[in-house]
């Protein structure tokens, strides 16, 4: 089975290479979704490859049919009766015919009939990638009719062939991605009748159904889940099927009533429902307990698809499967770990987990042994959940059905809420002190207030949710009492959602326990964070550190993430005082900021099929540092000692990096060198300065497009004055400012021979203040100053800065959740190699000097053009 389904195939040049002959074709739209249909016709239906024929001339009696212009008719697809019929294109003996359009094409039924018509075809079939709808010859009354049917006869069956299989004979789908693409197109294209409706949730409920009449019926019996030719011609026979569907349902809902509503039902109609239920019947959705690859390819399809689905219509965005596998490879649980997803979301890490599992039961046992049976027992009944969302849990427990059960934990729930009330299959099965694994993507604010944490009944249960001491201490509450606020100081007016989590984690899990934990990678190094971090290290030992590329949650958020691997010492044992720690910068995460795949290059530069991603290798070197402690470092995999943290406790390996932290010793060797010293910028020069403008609003003084500059003041932002000619720029009315905005204005303006670095986003960016620049604009406070009085200094420093030495040096200070940062105090801490004689570094000082010079001659340049150039022709 394939879980993304057929991939099409291309030579070297572009060219499709045809599934049937292996010739090339032109690569288009039409000719993609035609081969896709091939290969279903020959893996799913059986046909052989050589029965099937592309583009076939139809003969309207002794003449080949032609177009109203006169072009000859093609059949795109024409599925023969025999190898003999299909070599001879004998018309007399076509099974069917496929009308093929490219995506978003709804036209071609009339064409599909012509083909029909004019052979022996008993049917046809119409799709165009996202729908396919099946077509029978009929005669009504002596009158040849083509009428919708179900589905299509596979090789070997007639299209009179009513039969219903049992249980046991449905076959296991080779694309189940393109089923449910399907099912969830049928209930979009007809399921407008209910307006209200939600089709993801009722796609999901129709699984549902279909799941619990395979798993409570016998092999030997025919399925509920079914609907016939006749059912699907009748009004009466849909209304029967979709009766028994919805009762299906019913049966599993009622099972779980803390999920699904009591009067919870499929919303579109009886219509709809049988049309999405008719694509899902003729397979089965549950595999074996122990067929592994099935199962997990069936998840995986079913969570690749909702997942697309929901960030579609709801916004909502999943933690990337890569992260989620390497994870769970990282934490590598053992069959009998309990192991828990507390912000569990669509369930993504459950089953991931369970899959996990799966594979170590069944490793060195033997099919149906009784050895085998109870290891995957035990995976199905140690795997929990717990989500805020009804909705999302529903999805969870499908998925996890279609992993291969192990639903029962998959819970509704609020898990910052005090333990007692949460769902009693958690507080019996995996209570407080129990989880062996926690693993979890908690909901991040993103310093948005509404995103914020601010019930005050849950903030006393945290320590968290209390303001610290003044040596930043946070209160210990440890009981599920009501009145927890009682002598632990002040309780906050609100707090972000992932430092609670990070507190509840370490407080729910197991003495000996692990915890994977994606969080904003600014909880690692941010002066704001250091009481967290200083909590969390005195609780748990630090096994990994793994930051994310910035695209890991492109296009959905740009929020700059980590991953935090913890394990919390056994009851009585102290936390380490000094260990190592593995650190790893993922680079490539397989897909660039749109959410488009990257894929891996072969030695001839041609694109793969394999991902760009470097986190299973991070997997791999973690695994072996965990097994043997040790590993072959890299500029991706390195590691830190716990005890030789900074005062600021910065956890970024980026601040830990080799190749940044050889450029740094290369500086430090400096001190080493005759005539030769390392300072610090900010030790430079007394009458050094360094510092950044005000944080300000000028919102209210901005001027759009005005047509008349003459009385307003150009502002720039950090790119603009980078800009070697000032392209923008945004100006302000000083009459409508106030005093303070005036104060701040005066305060952002720069002084000529300023070097100014940017420390927002791309950090470390460098330009010189020119006369005109100090002298006209106003400039953002997302540049550093630099002040430098001493012209060979200044000449020498901005050679310095503008060097990527510097900029490595930098990144070893940045820092930042959204956008990476630097700070003033970061520019004047930057260790800088200082000759005891300017004459020993002349030529730098040259090179500065001439950079300053043609900055100074290109901004006089671009004013006269502003000022002398073509647009003084017509003004």
């Amino acid at each position: 089975m394939s879980n993304t389904g057929f991939k099409v195939r291309f030579d070297e040049n572009g060219d499709i290479v045809d599934i049937l002959g292996g010739g090339c074709l032109k690569s288009t739209p039409e000719e993609k979704v035609r081969q896709r249909f091939i290969e279903t016709l020959i893996n799913e239906y059986h046909y052989p490859a050589n029965t099937i024929r592309r583009e076939v001339p139809i003969q309207h009696g002794s003449k080949e049919l032609r177009d109203k212009d006169g072009n000859p008719v093609r059949a795109d697809i024409v599925v023969y009766a025999s190898k003999a019929a299909c070599l001879n294109r004998d018309q007399g003996k076509i099974n069917f015919v496929v009308e093929c359009k490219r995506n978003k094409v709804e036209d071609g039924y009339a064409q599909l009939v012509s083909y029909i018509f004019n052979t022996s075809a008993n049917g046809g079939v119409w799709t165009n990638g996202d729908g396919t709808v099946f077509y029978r010859r009929e005669n009504k009354d002596g009158i040849q009719v083509l009428e919708e049917t179900p589905g299509l006869p596979r090789c070997g069956q007639g299209w009179e062939d009513g039969r219903t299989p049992r249980i046991g004979e449905l076959e296991r789908p080779r694309n189940v991605r393109r089923l449910l693409a399907m099912c969830h197109n049928r209930l979009y294209g007809r399921g407008m009748e209910n307006a209200d409706s939600d089709l993801t949730m009722d796609m999901v409920r129709i699984l549902l159904a279909k799941i619990y009449d395979e798993t409570v019926t016998s092999d030997t019996a025919y399925p509920h889940f079914w609907i016939t030719p006749e059912q699907y011609k009748s009004e009466d026979g849909r209304a029967a099927v979709a009766k028994t569907i919805r009762s299906l349902f019913h049966e599993y809902a009622e099972q779980y009533p803390t999920v699904f509503d009591k009067d919870e039902d499929i919303a579109v109609g009886d219509s709809t429902l049988v049309e999405a239920a008719s694509v899902l019947q003729d397979y089965s959705f549950v595999s074996r307990e122990d067929d592994a690859d099935d199962w997990d390819l069936m998840g995986a399809a079913y969570e690749q698809f909702t997942h697309v689905t929901l960030k579609r219509q709801q916004g909502q965005f999943f933690t990337n499967r890569l992260v989620v596998k390497a994870m769970v490879d990282m934490l590598d649980p053992d069959i009998a770990d309990k192991v828990l997803d507390p912000a569990g979301g669509s369930g993504g890490f459950a089953t991931a987990a369970f899959r996990y599992k799966r594979r170590k039961a069944i490793d060195g046992t033997k099919p149906g042994s009784p050895q085998r049976e109870r290891r995957l027992g035990l995976c199905k009944n140690s795997v929990f959940l717990v989500e805020i969302s009804k909705r999302l849990v529903k999805i969870a427990k499908t998925a996890m059905l279609l992993t291969g059960d192990g639903n029962t934990g998959m819970t509704q729930g609020n898990s910052l809420d005090k333990y007692s009330n949460l769902d009693g299959w958690i507080t019996s099965h995996c209570p407080k002190g129990t989880p062996d694994i926690i693993i979890t993507n908690p909901p991040f604010s993103g310093q948005k207030t509404e995103s914020m944490m601010m019930d005050p009944d849950i903030l006393k249960l945290f320590g968290f949710g209390h303001k610290p001491d003044p040596e930043g201490a946070f209160p210990t509450i440890t009981d599920d009492d009501d009145d927890r606020d009682a002598g632990h100081g002040t309780l906050l007016i609100r707090q972000a959602p992932e430092l609670l989590f990070l507190e509840r984690c370490i407080d729910w899990l197991k003495p000996g326990g692990r915890i994977g934990i994606v969080l904003p990678k600014g909880i690692l190094d941010n002066r704001t964070y250091i009481n967290y971090r200083r909590w969390m290290l005195s609780r748990c030992k630090v096994d990994a550190v793994v930051t994310l590329h910035k695209n890991t949650f492109e296009p959905d958020t740009g929020v700059r993430t980590c991953v935090l691997f913890l394990s919390k010492p056994l009851e009585d044992d102290p936390v380490p005082g000094d260990y190592t720690i593995f650190m790893a910068q993922s680079r490539r995460v397989g897909k660039d900021s749109k959410g488009e795949p990257v894929f891996a290059l072969d030695e001839k530069g041609s694109a793969t099929s394999e991902l760009d991603e470097d986190l299973t290798q991070i997997a791999e070197s973690y695994k072996t540092f965990r097994d043997i402690g040790t590993f072959t470092e890299s500029e991706t995999c390195f590691t830190a000692e716990r005890g030789e943290l900074d005062d600021n406790l910065n956890l970024n390996p980026q601040h830990y990096s080799p190749e940044l932290n050889a450029t740094l010793e290369k500086v430090s060797k400096f001190d080493d060198k005759p005539d030769w010293s390392v300072t610090t910028i900010g030790q430079l020069d007394k009458n050094i300065r360094i510092y950044m403008g005000p944080r300000w609003s000028s919102r209210s003084l901005v001027v759009e497009d005005p047509s008349d500059t003459t009385n307003l003041t150009p502002y720039l932002t950090a790119n603009g004055a980078l800009e070697q000619r000032r392209m923008t720029v945004k100006w302000f009315d000083m009459s409508r400012a106030t005093d303070k905005q005036k104060e701040c204005v005066r305060m952002l303006r720069v002084q000529k021979g300023d070097i100014l670095i940017s420390r927002s986003g791309t950090i470390g960016k460098v330009t010189y203040a020119t006369r005109i620049l100090a002298d006209k604009y106003v400039i953002s406070d997302d540049l550093v100053r630099v002040r430098v009085p001493d012209e060979n200094m200044r000449a020498y420093l901005l050679a310095f800065l503008m060097s990527s030495t510097a900029m490595n040096l930098m990144k070893l200070d940045e820092f930042g959740s959204v956008q990476q940062h630097l700070q003033p105090r970061h520019i004047w801490g930057l260790p800088v190699p200082v000759p005891d004689s300017w004459e020993q570094v002349s030529p730098i000082i040259d090179a500065g000097k001439g950079m300053i010079s043609a900055m100074e001659q290109t901004s006089l340049a671009d004013e006269s053009l502003r000022t002398n150039g073509f647009d003084s022709l017509i003004e």
